[in-house]
C-alpha cells in the first residue's frame, strides 16, 4: 500500500539542514513520543473499516502500539477470519487517510507531548544535527498527525509504514532517505532510533543503531529497558539535558 505526503510535505533539506564534519541523525517515531491524538487514528480506521467493509468498530481489541498500519489493517482482517475482497486494504487505508484530518482537527485531547516542541527547536538549530521520523504511520498519516501541532517543518525525510510493513526496515529506510538527500553515510554510531514502544526499541537495534525509550506511551521505563533500549528516559521535558548527552549533542 503506497501512500505518500502531497499537500503536507516535508520541509526542503535543502533549505532547512546545514553541514558539519560530524552529523548525530535522530530519527523519531510520532504517535506516543512526539504528539498523543487523543484517539484521533483509532476513530478515523474505525470509520474507515465501516465505511469500506460494514465493519463496526473494528479496533476492539487491538492494540496499535508500535505496529505500523498496514500490519494493524492486516491483523484486523485476520481476527476476522472472514473473506475479503481483493483490494480492500488499500480501499481501508484510503478511506481512513480520508477521514484522519477531521478527526486530528476535532480531537480534544491532541497534544505535542512535554518538551518536545523545545527539544526539536533546539535540535533544529544545531549543525550537527539531522532529524527524520521512524514511524509504523503511512507517511500521509504521519503528515497529518504532525501537522495540527506544527512539527512537520522539522522532518525533512524518513521511514514509513508505507516504506514497510517491517519496522526494522523502515527505521533503514529513514537512514537512507537521509543519505540520499545529504549526500554523505551516515555512521553507525551517530544514528539514534526514538521510540515509546520496544517496537521502536528492537526495530532500531536489529537496524544496527542505538536506541533511546521514551516513556511518555503505554510502556514503563522498566518495560522499555528490558526490551534492549540504549537508555530511557521520561519525557523531553524531564530528561532534556541528559537525552542532549546520551545522543552527543552536548558533552556530559
Amino acid at each position: 500500500m503506497e501512500v505518500r505526503a502531497a499537500s503536507l510535505s516535508a520541509p526542503s533539506a535543502a533549505q532547512e539542514f546545514r553541514y558539519n564534519t560530524s552529523v548525530k541523525l535522530l530519527l523519531f517515531d510520532v504517535d506516543q513520543t512526539l504528539i498523543s491524538t487523543g484517539g484521533a487514528g483509532i476513530r478515523a480506521l474505525n470509520r474507515a473499516f465501516m465505511k469500506v467493509l460494514s465493519i463496526e468498530n473494528a479496533m476492539d481489541g487491538v492494540l496499535p502500539h508500535g505496529k505500523t498500519d498496514p500490519g494493524i489493517i492486516r491483523e484486523i482482517f485476520d481476527s476476522r477470519r472472514a473473506f475479503i475482497p481483493t483490494g480492500s486494504a488499500d480501499r481501508v487505508l484510503e478511506a481512513y487517510l480520508a477521514f484522519l484530518p477531521d478527526e486530528v482537527q476535532a480531537s480534544p485531547s491532541y497534544r505535542v507531548l512535554p518538551g518536545v516542541h523545545h527539544i526539536l527547536e533546539e535540535l533544529h538549530g544545531r549543525d550537527s544535527v539531522l532529524l527524520g521520523l521512524a514511524t509504523g504511520n503511512v507517511e500521509l498519516g504521519a503528515r497529518i498527525k504532525l501537522e495540527r501541532g506544527n512539527l512537520n517543518r522539522y522532518f525533512a525525510f524518513g521511514g514509513f509504514g508505507s516504506d514497510s510493513g517491517d519496522r526494522t526496515v523502515l527505521v533503514r529506510r529513514a537512514v537512507e532517505a537521509a543519505e540520499q538527500l545529504f549526500g554523505r553515510t551516515a555512521s553507525p554510531g551517530d544514528v539514534f532510533v526514538i521510540g515509546d514502544t520496544p517496537n521502536d526499541v528492537r526495530a532500531g537495534s536489529e537496524a544496527g543503531f542505538a536506541t533511546i525509550g521514551v516513556a511518555t506511551g503505554a510502556y514503563t521505563t522498566a518495560q522499555l529497558q528490558a526490551s534492549g533500549a540504549t537508555a530511557v528516559i521520561s519525557d523531553f521535558e524531564q530528561d532534556r539535558e541528559r537525552f542532549l548527552q546520551i545522543t552527543g549533542v552536548i558533552r556530559g
